[in-house]
């Protein structure tokens, strides 16, 4: 017996139908109007990566940068402060203080 004879005898063809299954001897017609098409996009587009999050990389690369120059710019107003401080104090350059 083929799987599709099992599949279709009566007992069993109950047992595997659907409950909320309600026959319709009309035919179904689709609507092709452009409004009520969807595309698929775990089909069609799965190899396709969202530009949003391309865009939110790139935003957040930007931020990263615009960070990292704030960063660098304090950097080098401390080290003048401190070449200031040291000038000054008439500290050796190492910072280390001779002791009396």
């Amino acid at each position: 017996m083929s799987l599709w004879s099992w599949v279709n005898r009566p007992e069993e063809l109950s047992r595997l139908k659907n409950p909320l299954f309600e026959a319709n001897s009309l035919v179904i017609w689709p609507s092709v109007a452009p409004q009520s098409l969807q595309l698929w996009e775990g089909v069609f587009l799965r190899w396709n990566r969202s530009s949003k999050f391309l865009d939110e990389s790139y935003e957040e690369m930007i931020n990263i940068i615009k960070y990292n120059r704030e960063l660098q710019v304090k950097v080098n107003l401390l080290r003048r402060q401190l070449a200031e401080l040291e000038a000054d104090d008439g500290m050796p350059d190492d910072g280390m203080a001779e002791s009396p």
